[in-house]
């Protein structure tokens, strides 16, 4: 602690001292600095120990709901099921009849949709989106 005393006025030390009470500031300030991270993800560990198990007993209850449905629920899913294969006809007339006039062909069958993932950042997208609608 003398050192560290001394470099408050660092006229009358060697370099060796400075070194070394430099050195001494540096440990101490990287122990302080890795006790309080410490501290930080032990008490993140523990309110994601106590959060995580809250939120995830809801979810648990809702897939046992689900696992056992209702025969009003089931009717339910099935119309959902018949208007998604209805959406998906009316999803494949549009798109063939918008290629068919971009093409000016008659002969396009589309027999298959594929929604291809888009894994750009958004930075990506909005930058395209800008170029796009400048040039209109």
């Amino acid at each position: 602690m003398d050192l560290i005393n001394k470099l408050a006025n660092p006229v009358n030390l060697s370099v060796s001292d400075k070194i070394s009470g430099g050195l001494m500031v540096a440990v101490g300030g990287m122990t302080i600095t890795f006790l309080a991270l410490i501290f930080l993800w032990l008490a993140i560990a523990i309110m994601s120990k106590f959060l995580g198990q809250k939120q995830a007993a809801p979810q648990a209850q809702d897939v046992v709901k689900e696992a056992t449905p209702t025969p009003a629920a089931s009717e339910a899913v099935s119309t959902a099921d018949s208007e998604a294969e209805v959406d998906d006809g009316e999803l494949i007339a549009v798109i063939t009849a918008a290629l068919s006039a971009t093409l000016q062909s008659n002969s396009i069958v589309v027999s298959k949709i594929v929604r291809v993932a888009d894994d750009r950042p958004v930075w990506a997208k909005t930058g395209m989106s800008e170029q796009m609608n400048s040039r209109l």
